[in-house]
């Protein structure tokens, strides 16, 4: 599973049905503009507001160019990795928080607040009818975070245009801190002992090829294989582990330590089709992903469109969500009190890490007006739930709502 940052960080590598270059060509002049406002709340934990803008606009007949940028905040609570417990140790939280013990949950839990602005830039060039590539970079700031990061992705469509073939290489770079330092905790070192290293450094190479068809003139389908390797510090800050007795009472919290490379590899297929004869659109998408932690998951995401007018829709979505555990993943390390502690060379009790599941199920609702503008406003609800994780479920409302402008 992602962390909501994650989600929230921006793509630099991405593969999209994009129309012809005729209606480039038509529309030489014309702008587009588009907004939007997320709330995403959690129960007792995190909440993230997020504001994106984005503004498109072709500046020759072959050249489009884009700029997208984003500003979030989060607050609130999030696991630490820590056992509950009465302990009165106290751990360094997540953006520089706090989760001091003296009550159930205080110890096991990390205060943060976070902010991050980000900008991504496109720039479309258009060789011939069939053929353009899409060069991209990005950054983004945090309090504990910076990176930058960049693609190339080439484009490719058959003669009659019926087929059209993506290849696509990014690189990001990252640096990872702990907010109001320049330093990373010791992996596996025990926390009251404060042993740092240097800024953490991470680099990340994505290779994205696909190929999207035109099935016939209600159908469109595609297929998209993802390879990645990420080199570096890959292990989270604030995140803790305990080590505790035979009864689960806390001993020690010690910081997680994980891997310093990771293989992944991802398939994505895609069916889009419009139904007839009220002309509805489903779109249905099937992901599986596996790395070398060992870490396999499953997403299928259905959304229906209901074209009640010309002019308004409503669109259900229904995303299942499964994931197994990594393979140093533990909620916590046994050790019997006097004797010699012997620690694996990897271990995360992160929640992220654990086998769980999640639902998410909500709806947008979209209109659009007079003078080439359209708003969509968007409610979800989201359950999660965890095998071995301290917090075993989590629950979310997400709200947003977008407006954007053509000129």
């Amino acid at each position: 599973m992602q962390s909501i940052k994650n989600k929230l960080k921006l793509a630099t590598c991405s593969l999209l049905v994009t129309t012809g270059n005729v209606a480039a060509e038509a529309i030489e002049n014309v702008w587009e503009v588009d907004s939007s406002y997320l709330y995403y709340k959690e129960d007792n934990r995190v909440t993230v507001n997020k504001l994106v803008g984005t503004a498109k606009g072709y500046v020759s007949p072959t050249d489009t160019a884009s700029i997208k940028v984003v500003f979030d905040s989060m607050t609130g609570a999030t696991p630490s990795g820590a056992v509950k417990t009465n302990s009165p140790l106290t751990t360094t939280g997540a953006s520089g928080g706090t989760g001091v013990g003296g009550s159930t949950n205080a110890a096991a839990l990390s205060q943060f607040d976070d902010t991050r602005v980000g900008v991504s830039l496109d720039w479309q060039h258009e060789y011939n009818r069939t053929f353009n590539i899409i060069y991209n970079g990005a950054f983004s700031v945090e309090n504990d975070y910076q990176s930058v990061g960049g693609s190339v992705t080439a484009n490719k469509e058959t003669a009659d245009r019926s087929t059209k073939f993506t290849l696509g290489l990014a690189l990001t770079f990252d640096t990872i801190f702990r907010t109001g330092t320049t330093t990373t905790p010791d992996p596996i070192s025990e926390v009251s002992d404060d042993l740092s290293r240097n800024q953490g450094k991470k680099a990340t190479t994505d290779l994205i090829a696909g190929m999207t068809n035109i099935i016939n003139a209600r159908t469109v389908t595609q297929v998209n294989l993802a390879i990645g390797q990420v080199n570096g510090y890959q292990t989270d800050p604030y995140k803790v582990f305990s080590v505790v007795d035979a009864n689960g009472i806390e001993l020690d919290q010690y910081y997680e330590g994980r891997p310093d490379s990771r293989k992944r590899w991802s398939i994505t297929t895609k069916l889009n089709h419009q139904l007839y004869p009220n002309n509805d659109n489903l779109h249905l998408s099937y992901r599986y992903y596996s790395d070398d932690w060992g870490i396999n998951s499953h997403t299928v995401n259905y959304r229906h469109r209901f074209n009640y007018t010309n002019v308004t829709y409503l669109e259900p979505r229904l995303r299942l969500y499964s994931q197994s555990e990594a393979k140093f993943y533990r909620n916590s390390f046994f050790s019997s009190p006097g004797s010699t502690l012997v620690l694996p060379q990897f271990i995360s009790a992160d929640y992220r890490l654990d086998k769980m599941s999640d639902v998410t199920i909500g709806a947008t609702l979209g209109r659009q007006f007079s003078g080439d503008s359209d708003l969509r406003i968007r409610l979800e609800y989201l359950y999660q739930s965890f095998k071995n994780a301290e917090f075993d479920t989590n629950k979310a409302i997400i709200f947003q709502v977008s407006y954007g402008k053509r000129f």
